[in-house]
């Protein structure tokens, strides 16, 4: 396949508009972030139309921001020749049958692993995502962990039932990996929307998503985000309290890939500490079509 490296400084900071519409990029004058991190160090230009970029669905907003940024395009046009859809163990064996020159996926499972590692095929963490629960009829709720576990089992617990994504879902694995156990509570069909068909929103109930799905999507209506342990979902490890329920999510190249492809110089700058920072502070950036505010916890 083809590749062609067009020299690009990318020292621009993203800076997001929603309202539905595909976010803006906008560079600023150079300077570093307000966090006091460095600002994003050179790479070369990505050209999407000779590299196949994707992952799975989830990830979708985190990836096509880096594809914007290395490609020095807007999100919009990264979106359309990218390739995210589908769980991570999916976006995996793409990867490894060559489908995808670079995947952004979370943790592939101990099969997959020895798949990848026969292949020589590295994984680095380069973000968190976060399992995100929501209460029904608007109820603002802080719970532990051990009250959303027991509202997945047995049927649910005195004061909360909880609905539960279908099995082989992104979401359902999410809740394995946190939790320690596969979810029992009420589970909707193969193919239905845990946030619109599944979950009714009404008092008493929570159901769930992933955090990067939500800025993505915004918060369905009647619903409140959740609070575990009196923290609400952030995904930035620098805040004195972090939220509990958080998942790594990698990058990969395909087998036998050129330290000079522009593949793995995209590995090489998510994967950096310049890339992460930016990555983690794009996304929180990112405005979806309802605005997601987060409650005060209490």
């Amino acid at each position: 396949m083809k590749k062609q490296l067009l020299a690009a400084a990318l020292c621009s900071v993203m800076l997001l508009t929603g309202c539905g519409a595909a976010p803006a990029v906008q560079p600023d004058n150079g300077s570093a972030p307000e966090d006091g991190t460095e600002p994003v160090s050179v790479v070369q230009r990505m050209d999407l139309d000779t590299m196949a970029f994707g992952g799975c669905a989830s990830l979708t907003l985190a990836g096509n921001l880096a594809a914007a940024k290395a490609a020095d395009t807007d999100y919009e046009t990264a979106a359309d020749q990218t390739y995210f859809s589908g769980t991570s163990e999916q976006a995996w064996q793409r990867l490894l049958s060559g489908t995808l020159d670079v995947v952004l996926a979370y943790e592939p499972d101990s099969e997959t692993k020895k798949q990848l590692e026969a292949e020589g095929i590295e994984w680095i963490e380069v973000g968190r995502d976060a399992l995100v629960f929501l209460s029904g009829a608007n109820r603002q709720m802080d719970m532990t962990k051990e009250d959303i576990l027991a509202a997945y089992q047995n049927g649910g617990s005195e004061t909360c039932t909880g609905y539960a994504s279908a099995p082989g879902s992104e979401e359902r694995d999410m809740f394995t990996a946190v939790f320690g156990t596969d979810d029992a509570g009420v589970t909707v069909q193969s193919g239905e929307d845990t946030l619109t068909a599944a979950c009714p929103h009404t008092e008493g109930t929570i159901c769930y998503t992933t955090y990067l799905s939500l800025l993505q999507n915004g918060k369905p209506q009647n619903t409140q985000v959740v609070a575990v342990d009196g923290i609400l979902p952030n995904v930035r490890e620098e805040e004195e309290q972090v939220y509990p329920l958080q998942v790594p999510y990698y990058i990969a190249v395909r087998s036998g890939t050129d330290e000079n492809d522009p593949a793995m110089l995209l590995m090489q700058w998510l994967s950096s500490e310049n890339g992460k920072a930016w990555l983690a502070q794009n996304v929180e950036l990112a405005l979806p079509e309802e605005e997601v505010v987060m409650p005060e916890a209490s």
